[in-house]
């Protein structure tokens, strides 16, 4: 009987709006992959974190160890290092332990280290909207935290950013990045028209209601307030082929 396939299990947070970022992070892995294709997975981590998401989690790896796998590959769409990373780290912790034999072996974050910093950078600037035309500002919106866990993350990709292309420029939901200073820095520079992108692998809930949208609140809103003319641009950080790349080579790598 021959061994069964290698697998991936993918881990996003909250459920919605990430099918775009895992359809393409899927079909790089199956395409980097070969004749060799892993078994692929997904699972959503609820909100939050508890009992549910451990016993939900651990269901799936005892369904896997009864398949013969004692080794799984876990990749988590995450962009940074933060808080959600170490909660799928945690749960992972407690869902192996009640599953005896199994053994798993995690990704890092997406900005864990300058080599893919470099992919970043490079990925999304190749992606910026094709509409575009000279001296208008494209905006990438991180989630951030609120106490600025993670900041340097952010600004050491907005640095790389803007050193290669100044009408770039990133800043977060939460943490030292704020909206606030990047209004100033809009303002003082002139800008007419602000492309909105979310640096995040989800389209949903932060990217429409936080970034844009009509709520009076939203980034989009705030800025069409002082004049400027906003493009928001719905596009998950797994559909740039350059970060699906090269996150399909750290889950296969593991």
């Amino acid at each position: 009987m021959s061994p069964p396939a290698s697998v991936v299990l993918l881990i996003s947070r909250g459920g919605t709006g990430v099918e775009a970022s895992l359809g393409g992070i899927e079909s790089a892995i199956l395409q980097q992959a070969g004749d060799h294709p892993p078994q692929l997975l997904r699972f959503s981590l609820p909100a939050g974190q508890g009992v549910d998401a451990r016993e939900a989690l651990a269901r799936v790896l005892s369904d896997l160890a009864m398949e013969g796998h004692a080794s799984i590959g876990v990749t988590g769409l995450f962009v940074v290092p933060g808080h959600e990373y170490h909660v799928m780290r945690r749960t992972l912790r407690a869902a192996c332990e009640a599953v005896p034999g199994i053994q798993v072996r995690v990704s890092p974050a997406l900005l864990s280290t300058c080599a893919s910093l470099e992919v970043v950078v490079k990925a999304l600037l190749e992606g910026l909207p094709t509409e575009r035309m000279p001296g208008e500002a494209v905006i990438f919106v991180g989630h951030g935290h609120r106490a600025g866990r993670c900041d340097l993350h952010y600004q050491a990709l907005a640095h790389g950013l803007n050193q290669v292309d100044p009408d770039v420029h990133l800043a977060c939901l939460g943490g030292g990045l704020s909206f606030t200073g990047l209004k100033s820095r809009l303002l003082s520079q002139g800008y007419r028209r602000a492309f909105l992108l979310p640096l995040m692998m989800s389209t949903a809930s932060h990217a429409r209601r936080d970034m844009a949208g009509p709520d009076p609140n939203s980034w989009q809103s705030r800025l069409e307030a002082v004049g400027m003319t906003c493009t928001p641009v719905f596009k998950g950080l797994g559909e740039y082929s350059g970060i699906a790349a090269w996150i399909a080579g750290q889950a296969l790598k593991n």
